[in-house]
């Protein structure tokens, strides 16, 4: 006896800001102007006062606008309905696009370091004027940014991507400001390619917990903030509950978990107390741990009967 359970709910919102929310595609659209508005200026810019710093922020905002450029259409993708192809439609597309954004991070990243050091060699004159007066814009646009998409709904890996990418950006805006301070009050140039190095290492720190995060999911790992030995034991707990095998959890997208058992009832359960056994499994389990997709397969037998002491058995190792 199979039973597959989905709640109505894309899980628990754990964001508690007073500002008032804002609709995902909505603060999407409004950072991506933002932060392709600066960009451009950026560029233009650093070409014009030859300042790497200012070009490297740019290289990070053009970045930052693929990343929500591709957010908006993984996000378009992900509502489409599931088909025989794919029974759960296309929901992991925002997980590969976020994994795809942090992995050009890393390259942007890369790059700038590498120009960085060189630089350092022959640090080239600067027009700080334009420089600070630019960087200083972009300060204020990737607040702005930074600002919008605080107020979206943040369970998305997505938006939490872009939302870090905007507050990095405006720490790394911060930074290229005083270093155009710094070159004027002191004439040294090689302040430049230094804050440009430190804004490549920070696009690397930034962009790495994206990526694990992406990848742990792709890889199928245990959803994040889910204990499986406190599941298994919940379960084991429930009246009517022999053994509990085959136990595997894995998230499909962000606040979207889904979990699947064999559950062995007890001796004598005919075909309606099983179903009811089942049912309120899904309940507490949808309930108690932060799982929106639950499929169980109650049975009469135990599925592991060779095993010694099934009961124990747990993914194929002793239970914890």
């Amino acid at each position: 006896m199979s039973t597959h359970h989905q709640n109505g709910h894309a899980g628990h919102d754990h964001h508690h800001s007073r500002l008032p929310r804002v609709r995902t595609r909505s603060a999407l659209l409004a950072s991506l102007f933002i932060l392709l508005a600066t960009c451009i200026l950026e560029t233009v810019t650093g070409l014009a006062t030859g300042s790497l710093a200012l070009l490297s922020d740019a290289g990070h905002l053009l970045t930052d606008v693929g990343a929500v450029a591709l957010a908006l259409l993984a996000g378009a993708l992900s509502k489409r309905p599931a088909s025989s192809k794919r029974s759960f439609g296309l929901r992991r597309a925002e997980i590969l696009a976020g994994f795809i954004n942090g992995l050009s991070l890393w390259v942007v990243g890369a790059l700038i370091v590498v120009e960085g050091a060189r630089r350092l060699m022959a640090p080239p004159e600067i027009a700080t004027g334009p420089m600070i007066a630019v960087a200083f814009v972009g300060l204020v646009a990737q607040i702005a940014a930074a600002s919008v998409l605080a107020r979206a709904d943040r369970s998305s890996l997505n938006v939490r991507a872009a939302y870090l990418h905007a507050l990095t950006d405006a720490f790394q805006s911060l930074g290229v400001v005083g270093s155009g301070i710094a070159v004027r009050l002191t004439g040294l140039f090689i302040i430049d390619p230094i804050i440009s190095i430190a804004i490549g290492i920070g696009i690397f720190w930034s962009a790495s917990r994206i990526v694990a995060e992406a990848a742990h999911v792709l890889l199928e790992g245990t959803p994040e903030g889910l204990d499986l030995g406190s599941v298994h034991r919940a379960m084991l707990a429930v009246a009517g509950v022999q053994a509990v095998t085959d136990l595997h959890a894995w998230s499909l997208t962000s606040g979207y978990n889904a979990l699947s058992a064999h559950v062995v009832g007890r001796d004598g359960l005919d075909a309606e107390q099983r179903e009811d056994l089942c049912r309120d499994l899904c309940a507490l389990l949808e309930h108690d741990f932060p799982l929106q997709h639950v499929t169980l397969q109650v049975e009469q037998s135990c599925p592991h009967a060779h095993t010694n002491d099934c009961s124990t058995k747990w993914m194929g190792k002793e239970a914890p």
